[in-house]
């Protein structure tokens, strides 16, 4: 390498038409100079090569390269075939030895630039560049038709682009967190109102209907839910049986949990009542107030005449006390031994027992109505269920006779005889196939006062219960019969009348056959 620079220093000379001496001269006057060349490849970090040259002290041109960059398979050595990647102030000459240098490196890696001295002593930055490098150089400094670069207008449309994404991306969040925040607050709120009734509606009127088989919570619940009084049915749910312990309660007595037990009824809720009145009327015999109110029921009222007067005695609506009549009633043992009749008018007529009660003003239709199905089912005793069977009569049969015993008798003392002629009649169904009572017809038309049923029902009521056309017993009884004709109708006289008849002052006129009971009626028409 070093014979083959001299040998080219020395051809430059000749060609140029100078000697070696005149070369130094204009060398010296140009000043000393030394070549550095390195062979870089940073890609795979080979052992640098150089080359270098100090013409002052009279060296030769070297080239160090180290085995590793020596040529190989790995590390394939170009040849640098451009005059223009090196100057020097040796002219073409010494540009063309500079090319025939090689170094080892690797394909498409990028070298360093090696830094020459020019002549007029300014440092120069020869383009050492392998031919891969050079291409894509070419390539880049190709014109696009435009003063900025396509990497430029890139760059600039991708910060447009991530600036509009930016933008669009949290408008989005902001929307979403608005409607968020709208929809979480109109659910509380809604919540709230179910709860505490603060802006709810008033004006409509919701009938809930809470059967024997549905005193749980959930059955409660949801019934409440399904006729709209609840609107945010999960959150209020969690406050009833988190919160307030609306589906159990603790038993200190069995040191554990029970399943709180709710009243069968008909309920009546206005649509501004909040969740927990409505529960806790369900609940118990809630009371709007402690007012209480004392009323007395004569024996031998009519349902439509006791309900009467409870609603004009402020405890509570007739209207809720038809409602919950029969749901009431299914809590006691005495209403499943009652047939059903189509042509009965109330299956619980004669079973309210007539008392003196004392009620809370705005009292529960079904607060109320247990109390007078209690009152019965404690009056009636075993004595008497063991001579209702010893007749041969159930309890609904012998209150059925108690209530027509009752309107019929003016007084107590008649009670028995009167109990003797039914008894009687009954029993010779033959003979007697009607009982022929004026209390059964009156029964009916003295309860249309009251409008409880259309004609219709009044004209179907008013035949059956008619025992002038209707054989025996009629479809159930006729009013509410009291202590005395309860016993009289189970313990009759022991008489074989089948008939009677009143004057104008109560007086009882008995007679065995049709002839007597006709000259009775006869004498009471003439004593008028």
């Amino acid at each position: 390498m070093d014979e083959r620079m001299n040998e080219n220093f020395s051809k430059k000379n000749s060609a140029s038409g100078g000697s070696t001496q005149n070369f130094q001269r204009r060398n010296s006057r140009a000043g000393d100079f030394k070549v550095s060349i390195d062979f870089d490849d940073d890609y795979y970090n080979p052992p640098k090569s150089s080359a270098s040259y100090d013409y002052s002290k009279g060296e030769k041109f070297k080239v160090n390269i180290p085995s590793d960059n020596q040529k190989s398979e790995a590390y394939p050595v170009y040849e640098k075939k451009s005059a223009n990647t090196a100057s020097s102030a040796f002219g073409a000459s010494s540009a063309t030895a500079a090319t025939k240098s090689t170094a080892a490196v690797k394909k498409n890696a990028p070298q360093k630039r090696a830094q020459t001295a020019s002549p007029g002593g300014k440092a120069t930055k020869p383009a050492t560049r392998s031919s891969s490098q050079s291409a894509k150089t070419t390539s880049a400094k190709k014109p696009s038709g435009s003063s900025v670069s396509p990497k430029r207008k890139k760059s600039k449309a991708k910060k447009k682009y991530d600036r509009t994404k930016a933008v669009l991306i949290t408008c989005v969040c902001l929307i979403f967190i608005s409607v968020l925040t709208i929809t979480l607050s109109s659910i509380a709120l809604s919540t709230i109102n179910d709860i505490l009734a603060i802006n709810k509606e008033s004006g409509t009127t919701v009938s809930i209907t809470i059967e024997e088989n549905e005193t749980d919570f959930e059955s409660v619940y949801n019934k409440l839910c399904d006729n709209g009084l609840v609107k945010q049915k999960l959150l209020c749910k969690i406050f009833c049986t988190v919160l307030r312990n609306y589906d159990q309660y603790y038993s200190s007595s069995q040191k554990k949990y029970l399943p709180v037990k709710y009243v069968p009824g008909v309920y009546y809720f206005d649509s501004s009542d909040s969740l927990e009145v409505m529960l806790e009327s369900i609940k118990s015999s809630s009371t709007v107030s402690k007012d209480t109110v004392r009323i007395t029921f004569p024996e031998g009222w009519s349902i439509a005449q006791i309900f009467e007067k409870i609603e004009k005695n402020n405890v509570c609506t007739a209207e809720k006390l038809y409602a919950n009549l029969d749901i009431v009633g299914k809590q006691f043992d005495f209403y499943e031994e009652i047939e059903s009749d189509a042509e009965r008018y109330l299956k619980l007529e004669g079973y309210l027992y007539p008392d003196t009660y004392d009620f809370y003003i705005g009292e529960s239709a079904n607060s109320v109505l247990k109390k007078l199905f209690n009152n019965f089912d404690k009056k009636w005793t075993k004595e008497y269920d063991k001579r209702a069977k010893e007749l041969g009569l159930s309890v609904d049969e012998v209150i059925n006779l108690a209530a027509m015993i009752q309107r019929e008798a003016k007084n107590s003392s008649q009670m028995a005889g009167i109990s003797s002629v039914l008894h009687n009649r009954l029993d010779d169904s033959a003979t007697y196939p009607l009982l022929q009572m004026n209390s059964t017809k009156d029964y009916i038309s003295s309860t249309k006062e009251y409008g409880v049923f259309t004609d219709y029902y009044y004209s179907l009521y008013l035949e059956a219960y008619n025992t002038y056309s209707a054989q025996g017993l009629p479809p159930g009884p006729i009013c509410n019969p009291g202590g005395d004709a309860i016993k009289a109708a189970l313990y009759p006289a022991d008489t074989n009348y089948c008939f009677f008849c009143h004057d104008t002052d109560g007086n009882i006129y008995y007679a065995v056959t049709a002839s007597e009971h006709q000259a009775n009626t006869q004498r009471i028409v003439l004593a008028d």
